[in-house]
């Protein structure tokens, strides 16, 4: 029965995520929370009707924003109320799940055609758009590619025509060609532009440090996945001759991330490094992002570390050495899933937010937390990576503590998080009323639930 209701809630709070196209959206899509009163009031300035989907109880600005004689409602994003915003991630994986039920496949396509048609004409496909304007000239991450071939496959035998009649393929080229031009790394590895852009806000790999500097082993990982759907797009429309080129890409990549990359500790556990170039140092160790003391080189190790087995990126005895590390109890592995950072790191923390310097607009600013509390994303995609390499025992064992995580913040505050402490508490937003990726617990329940 909690199953059954997890399931209902899930599933019915996602429909509240469901937005009509409206004022630069010619589609509808999907935001990562239900609509609050503040949303509505600019929608329905817009004409919309939104009676069916409000939940005022969710409302994060506590009120209607102000109006204005000229320009109506204010925009809420600003404010904390992120129901009219669409995150490129946030859509890209929570459509993981949604794109299984035919009622949701008109709203996670229409999320991606939306980021497509605000793209700029070289490529450039922002992370974040709104109503109104983009909120920021800041990229995607690359998870465009990998969106586009699900919402193509969730069109059954209509996939092909779906793609020709968007133009999906072709933009999505473009869309990975500027990341190539843009963020090749000096190693030959893929630059993350920031923090933010990673998705995973205050990660030690890449936060605090200049934009467009990192080659992060998380956003090489999620690559490798954009040219390997480039692959099966490129098959379903016919064009067979130009799928070895993306392929081949996406061996070269797994390539360089194993030999540059790859870091392995005395007591035989292993991670992927993040690497930042300098001019001519003697040696590839000091390009590591590190904890340095003295001469000695001490690489920081984050769950991102870990990401490249959800991208098939390790060989078997690679992938065996990140599972033990993986699934170390003094580490990462926590009694409600993986810590986003190890509990033995000495800057593990687990508040529900962290102040960082936004270098765009020169001031600190409240991010969500990646430096040590448990998040439903997180646990998806390294149960993942776990079955992906014939661990669906412990692909089955985070399932559990996933679900039992789920369960017990439906039963005690009636509402997810976004993310959890180890004693199972949510921590941000206060309220609750986050749904976004969560719904990723049914698709582990489903695949890996015994």
């Amino acid at each position: 029965m909690a199953q059954d209701r997890l399931h209902e809630f899930l599933i019915s709070e996602s429909f509240k995520c469901c937005r009509p196209a409206v004022a630069r959206f010619e589609h509808p899509w999907i935001a990562p929370m239900p609509l609050s009163e503040g949303g509505a009031a600019l929608l329905r300035a817009r004409g919309v009707d939104v009676s069916p989907t409000i939940d005022p109880a969710r409302d994060a600005t506590k009120k209607a924003p102000a109006s204005t004689a000229h320009h109506g409602p204010l925009d809420v994003f600003n404010t904390g109320d992120y129901s009219l915003g669409l995150f490129h991630h946030d859509a890209s994986e929570a459509a993981i799940e949604l794109l299984r039920y035919p009622e949701f496949v008109e709203a996670c396509s229409g999320a991606l055609l939306n980021l497509l048609d605000n793209a700029r004409s070289d490529g450039f496909v922002r992370r974040v758009e709104l109503v109104t304007k983009s909120h920021e000239d800041e990229p995607s991450k690359p998870v465009i590619a990998q969106f586009a071939l699900r919402c193509a496959q969730a069109h059954g035998a209509g996939a092909a025509e779906w793609v020709r009649r968007n133009d999906v393929y072709a933009r999505c080229g473009r869309f990975l060609e500027f990341i190539e031009t843009q963020y090749a790394g000096m190693h030959g590895l893929i630059r993350a532009h920031s923090a933010l852009q990673t998705g995973f806000d205050n990660d030690l790999l890449t936060v605090a440090l200049p934009d467009n500097t990192v080659e992060d082993p998380g956003v090489n990982a999620f690559m490798v996945l954009e040219y390997e759907s480039m692959v099966s797009l490129a098959r379903m429309l016919g064009k067979d001759h130009e799928a070895p080129r993306w392929a081949a890409k996406a061996a070269r990549l797994k390539r360089l991330m194993n030999e540059l990359m790859w870091w392995e500790t005395p007591t035989g556990e292993g991670f992927y490094v993040a690497l930042t170039w300098k001019h001519g140092v003697a040696q590839l160790a000091s390009e590591i992002v590190s904890d340095h003391a003295g001469n000695l080189i001490s690489p920081l190790c984050t769950w991102v570390s870990l990401l490249p087995l959800y991208a098939g990126v390790p060989d078997e005895d690679r992938a065996r050495k990140v599972v033990k590390l993986l699934t170390r109890e003094s580490a990462f592995w926590g009694p409600y899933g993986v810590r986003t950072l190890p509990a033995d790191s000495v800057y593990f923390n687990q508040a529900p937010r962290s102040l960082i310097f936004d270098f765009k607009v020169m001031k600190r600013s409240a991010v969500s937390n990646w430096q040590g509390p448990v998040w439903i994303l997180s646990n998806y995609y390294l149960a993942a990576g776990l079955a992906r390499y014939g661990r669906e025992d412990l692909a089955r064992e985070l399932t559990r503590r996933t679900v039992e995580l789920c369960e017990r913040g439906l039963r005690e505050h009636g509402s997810l998080h976004e993310c959890f402490d180890d004693a199972g508490r949510g921590l941000w937003p206060s309220a609750g009323g986050f749904v976004s990726w969560n719904v990723l617990v049914l698709t582990m329940r489903r695949l890996w639930g015994g």
